[in-house]
């Protein structure tokens, strides 16, 4: 039988739903009538399953729980978020920390297996399969392995049956029919050293050194997920099949399935697949995680690298104690997390003060794993400054935890709150699929029912009316514990002078310091609420097919409006002012570079701490930067905070406050930037690519360190004064709002100001952007592991102005995307994770590329290269002439279903959500050209045939077109050199 014959039968099979056969029960009569027959549910049992049976809180009644006789978990809720879509959620209650010595990274590669072989599907079918059906690898279709779960996720484009029973069939053969064949095993061993080597890093070194250091009794400081290299080289099938029988297991599954379905339709489906499933050896049980000595303190231990950033860990741990989720369980939490909050809110506050202590500080309390409970200090500070950064850090602690907080603190977290949950309940109806789903998930693994938002805001509303501030400070002091005498981590570049001790003693002392009682901050009114008369609508009128309406002001204010009822109470906002990164030059290339901090600076009025507190309880984002052709930004407001949102926006326009200290704790980010420029392949190649591509163009080549700390905000000012002032605006609005009240909103902020240009300037010297032509291969060097490389090719192709053309890009991009995947991944075992794309510039006249990148072993840059070059040659090479034999198509029938499915899957969701609306309205007036794009739908992709991508593949990857670049090892120390260029950099390449 042929793969294609296989992959038919089986296709047979899971569309009808036959459950998969399971060694322990040999019975696979199961069928479709099973599916419906009425579910017989003991209630009394789901409760005790999902942890909610004593409880004094109310599940919310809108899911589906379950437990079956085998007690495998499952939960289902109705929800068309986008409509017509659903996601599947299977989760195996087994990570690393159940490993033994000799099954370290069994957890991980058994996930890997999934999709390598079952019982009934063949090696390498469950993706194809999914690709078929519309899921795209990595997008829509993943999974993970954690210290203690295993997951497997899916998102179903659709709830065709077809789409639906499929997945279903695939999850179940997930769960106990995994083949292990060994030749499969070895092919993907390779995969799975790839991915040790990605990760192995300095920054997994010092997470390493950390749980070693801190809970050095316990499996997290041994069991990390990616395994042991030796154990992943040998590991035998009989290894991978012990392991997994006996983790693999009802008991330890919870399945989860939210989406646009019938609940009474999908238990039943879920009860014929998974009702014959039995544990071949029984439930095992949970392996000991180990012990946190809890009365261990005083210590400390230093972790250093060239690259690494410099953060003290300070922790104190104390004895766990269960708590089971109930009302009086959820206002102590509350009670603790606003007080956590304000001390946070504090922290952050020294943080953007001038000369801050530290770059930035968090605290908290949580279990680990359930072993200990943990008081934690994290302090990020300068280079060197970690003496300083503590102590301060320290001192604000414990002055709350002496002095407790101030009625204006206490006033803007409950503001905060209530607005949260007072949204929570407005957008209730509209929530998304994953989001449901994340908290089902949480409820399994941690016992946290689900309750429904009116509920939360019912409780909070209890407390808020209750809460004083002496409670307040008991709660948290009582949660909190002492810092006296800790365990501290300090990563650092370098070794402190004293070393351990030296840390040990700088707390030490530091907690000698008095502190004294915060002083209470006055409150403040937004100073930007009046920009003088409203402006006059000129011009109203609608695109009727699309349902967007379109509005100018008399001063040439553009104001695009898109209604929608996917996401109740949810304004999506854009606001494009002409300029952005174009306003840079060749002798001004960093001319918008600073726009990343430009919100930092605050107004002129206002510092953004101010504004945080004046805009308590409000929905109001603080986004303003620069794009590619626009300065401005892209946010989330509601219906009731739209008209603030406006005057905020445009407070920023007019009034930007330009503060010294945004100034300054942007330079204190350079040195750790730099530092990990050739840490790692990653950052060798990201730090100087640019140059290559542009011959060295300084708009796109990263200056140096010296550069970007001589920039002050006098630079910028110079550069986007006058765009702020008179440049042409277009503003889109999305989502839940009355389209009148949106207009008054408009035109009492930016239809209020000054006329201002009509059109957006061309900047054709500023668009000219060109591909090197210079094809010479590129060895970049890092300072990473001595077996990381990466491997990448550059094709130059063309910009997005013809949509059929950008189509078929897009369209070749992803063929190569299997293709690469297939063969680097798949067959060769070289790479973990292979991507290839195409970037069609819409700003750069002429500008595109296609790229296909991946990581491997140092020992594999040949093979590798060698393999991509090959598919690109097969899919370049010259048409046959004419009478010649027509040799097999290199593009597969099949490939070209996988590559087109997803795409048009995505499309037709797309116009499901708001975010892609807004990809439309943003620019509806100044940019019509894209609403045509939108109105093709997929009907272009679907148009396109395997001769026309074999026609655009020989026109653009013959393999004299193709740009080499590898990043190796530097074995010759040689720290490596950026690109040469004679002055500073945009944003485009600016550090952030």
């Amino acid at each position: 039988m042929t793969g294609r014959m296989v992959l038919a039968s089986l296709a047979i099979a899971a569309f009808s739903l036959c459950p998969a056969p399971s060694l322990a029960s040999p019975d696979t009569s199961a069928s479709v009538e099973a599916a419906s027959a009425p579910a017989v549910r003991d209630e009394a049992a789901i409760a005790a399953a999902w942890h909610y049976a004593g409880s004094d809180l109310t599940a919310d009644p809108a899911i589906r729980f379950g437990v079956l006789p085998n007690g495998m978990r499952y939960a289902i809720r109705h929800n068309s978020t986008p409509a017509t879509t659903a996601v599947m959620r299977l989760m195996i209650d087994v990570g690393s920390t159940a490993e033994a010595e000799d099954e370290r990274g069994l957890a991980h590669f058994i996930e890997h297996m999934a999709f390598n072989g079952t019982t009934n599907v063949p090696e390498g079918e469950m993706i194809k399969i999914l690709e078929r059906l519309g899921l795209a690898f990595g997008a829509d279709t993943n999974a993970f392995t954690s210290y203690d779960q295993t997951g497997y996720l899916l998102d179903l484009p659709n709830v065709n049956a077809e789409t639906v029973d499929t997945a279903l069939y695939l999850l179940r053969e997930t769960a106990s029919e995994i083949s292990f064949a060994p030749e499969a095993i070895e092919r993907e061993r390779g995969v799975i050293l790839s991915e040790l080597r990605t990760r192995a890093n300095y920054a997994q070194r010092n997470r390493e050194s950390l749980f070693e250091f801190s809970v050095p009794e316990t499996r997290l400081a041994t069991r990390s997920p990616i395994g042991d290299k030796t154990v992943i080289e040998t590991a035998s099938a009989e290894r991978f099949r012990s392991f997994y029988e006996r983790y693999y297991t009802p008991g330890r599954t919870t399945l989860v399935v939210v989406g646009d379905l019938d609940v009474d339709a999908m238990e039943a489906k879920i009860i014929a697949a998974f009702g014959n499933w039995q544990a071949r050896h029984g439930e095992a049980p949970d392996v000991p995680l180990g012990r946190i000595d809890v009365t261990r303190i005083d210590q400390a231990n230093i972790f250093a690298h060239p690259a690494i950033d410099e953060v003290a860990t300070v922790v104190r741990f104390s004895p766990y104690v269960e708590e089971a989720d109930s009302r009086a369980a959820r206002r102590a939490k509350l009670t603790r997390a606003i007080g956590y909050n304000i001390i946070g809110r504090r922290l952050g506050r020294i943080a953007r003060q001038e000369n801050a202590p530290y770059v930035g500080a968090s605290i908290g309390r949580s279990d680990v794993y359930k072993i200990a409970n943990q008081s934690v200090l994290n302090v990020a500070v300068r280079d060197g400054e970690w003496q300083r950064g503590l102590a301060a850090a320290e001192r604000e602690v414990r002055a709350a935890l002496r002095y407790g907080f101030t009625d204006a603190e206490l006033a803007e977290q409950l503001a905060n709150f209530t607005t949260g949950y007072e949204n929570a309940v407005r957008g209730n109806q509209t929530r998304p699929n994953d989001q449901l789903a994340d908290q089902i998930l949480a409820m399994a693994k941690d016992g946290m029912i689900v309750t429904t938002p009116e509920s939360q805001l019912e409780r909070f509303v209890a407390l808020r009316d209750s809460l004083t501030l002496k409670m307040l400070l008991k709660a948290v002091r009582e949660d909190f514990g002492t810092l006296d005498k800790p365990l501290i981590h300090l990563s650092t570049k370098v070794d402190p002078e004293g070393g351990a001790q030296a840390i040990r003693t700088a707390f030490a002392d530091a907690r000698k310091t008095r502190v004294t009682k915060p002083k209470a901050r006055d409150a403040q009114a937004f100073a930007y609420q009046d920009f003088g008369a409203p402006g006059a609508v000129v011009a109203d009128a609608t695109i009727e097919d699309l349902g967007i309406r379109t509005i100018r002001f008399a001063n040439n204010v553009r104001l695009n409006l898109k209604k929608t009822d996917f996401d109740k109470n949810r304004v999506l906002v854009s606001l494009r002012i002409d300029g952005g990164d174009l306003l840079a030059s060749r002798d001004k290339p960093e001319a918008t570079s600073l726009m990343n901090i430009f919100v930092r600076g605050g107004l002129e009025a206002h510092s953004l701490d101010d504004l945080y507190t004046i805009f308590a309880g409000r929905a109001v984002s603080l986004n303003f930067g620069s794009g590619e052709d626009y300065l401005g930004g892209y946010l989330a407001t509601t219906p009731d905070d739209l008209a603030l949102q406006m005057q905020v926006l445009t407070a920023f326009t007019q009034h930007p406050g330009y503060r010294s200290e945004a100034i300054n704790q942007y330079r204190s980010y350079l040195p750790n930037f730099y530092a990990r420029l050739n840490a790692t392949p990653e950052g060798a190649i990201g730090s100087q690519i640019g140059a290559i591509l542009s011959d060295n163009d300084p708009r796109f080549s990263l200056a140096e360190r010296e550069v970007f700390e001589k920039l002050t905000f006098d630079d910028l000012k110079s550069a986007i004064s006058d765009r702020l002032q008179q440049g042409a605006i277009e503003i889109g609005l999305v989502g839940d709002f009355d389209e009148d009240e949106a207009i008054a909103a408009v035109a009492a902020t930016f239809g209020a100001l000054p006329e201002r240009e009509a059109e957006f300037r061309d900047y054709d010297e500023a668009r000219a952007r060109r591909f090197t032509d210079n094809r010479a291969p590129r060895v970049l060097h890092h300072k990473g592991e001595a077996d990381q490389a990466i491997v990448e090719f550059y094709w130059p192709t063309t910009d997005d102005h013809d949509y059929r053309e950008d189509v078929r890009l897009r369209l070749l991009a992803e063929l190569l995307q299997i293709k690469v995947t297939d063969e680097l991944r798949e067959k060769l075992g070289a790479s973990y994770s292979p991507v290839a794309r195409s970037f069609t510039s819409s700003i750069y006249p002429g500008y595109g590329y296609i790229q296909i990148s991946t990581n491997v072993a140092t020992g594999d840059v040949e093979r590798v290269a060698q393999a991509i070059r090959q598919i690109a040659a097969e899919l370049s090479a010259p048409a046959p002439m004419a009478g010649a034999a027509i040799p097999p198509s290199p593009i597969a029938a099949d490939e070209l279903a996988r590559a087109r499915t997803p795409i048009l899957e995505n499309i037709a969701n797309s116009v499901k959500t708001n975010t892609a609306w807004l990809g439309i309205v943003d620019a509806a007036q100044s940019k019509p050209a894209k609403l045509e794009r939108f109105r093709s739908g997929g009907t272009a992709f679907g148009k396109v045939s395997a001769e026309d991508l074999l026609d655009l593949a020989r026109t653009y990857l013959p393999p004299e077109r193709a740009l080499l670049v590898q990043s190796l090892y530097d074995e010759a120390g040689d720290k490596g050199q950026l690109a040469s260029r004679t002055g500073p950099v945009t944003t485009n390449a600016a550090p952030r």
